[in-house]
């Protein structure tokens, strides 16, 4: 090898070692559970960082620490909104990263397949819909997509058509205005969701058939579909 060759071959590989390094700083953030919540949570619209703190059960300082390293780490940007920081993902690869990450650990890790089996024993009651094929059903119609989220994540981004009835506000007088004939499919924030199966359950007790999807809005825009919301 020529001299020049040594000298490009010796830059390159210089070169590599530091993205690596800034590929490590990534993973770094990732490498905690709480981070990974909020990370979920943000993946379905953006929340101040005192509701992050609250539905990860954690302290405010807690929650902002973790957030500078998820931001130190270009994973999570913030923006000021009056008395309060907002925060969203930096960029929709970050919720794609996210969703490979839970498949990954899902599929792979022998402790994950325990906590599924153990815990998320209605797995197996999800309908066999992919994000495609609902969405070839919704083009011929006669389907009804109930989103089970709060307001604000629905607001955000959710499946086209998709009406919003919140898990905590199923009543009679809630469904009594859905479409009386069709498949109806109920969402809420993916497979392991806490909310989605108390939901389901809520719509059939009313004689609301719902069939429970395995995935949501993430899911959906990975598949290379368009929601409708803000954030869309």
């Amino acid at each position: 090898m020529s001299a020049q060759r040594k000298i490009a071959a010796a830059r390159i590989e210089s070169g590599q070692e530091i993205l690596f390094q800034h590929f490590a700083r990534m993973g770094q953030a990732l490498a905690n559970p709480q981070r990974l919540k909020m990370l979920g949570l943000l993946c379905h619209g953006p929340r101040t960082v005192e509701e992050l703190a609250a539905k990860t059960g954690q302290s405010l300082a807690l929650a902002s620490a973790h957030l500078k390293a998820l931001r130190a780490a270009c994973l999570v940007r913030t923006e000021k909104e009056g008395r309060h920081v907002r925060c969203r993902v930096a960029d929709p690869a970050v919720a794609r990263l996210w969703l490979t990450l839970r498949e990954t650990g899902a599929a792979l890790l022998p402790e994950a397949k325990e906590v599924v089996s153990a815990y998320f024993s209605g797995q197996e009651n999800l309908e066999p819909v992919s994000p495609r094929q609902l969405a070839a059903q919704l083009k011929k119609g006669a389907v009804t997509v109930i989103d089970l989220r709060s307001p604000e994540e629905y607001a955000a981004g959710h499946l086209p058509g998709a009406i919003n009835i919140p898990a905590a506000a199923i009543s009679a007088q809630a469904v009594e205005k859905l479409p009386q004939n069709g498949t109806v499919y109920a969402y809420c924030r993916g497979p392991y969701c806490v909310t989605a199966p108390e939901g389901v359950e809520k719509l059939r007790t009313l004689r609301v058939p719902a069939r429970r999807l395995g995935f949501s809005v993430p899911e959906w825009r990975q598949a290379g579909l368009k929601a409708e919301g803000k954030d869309s």
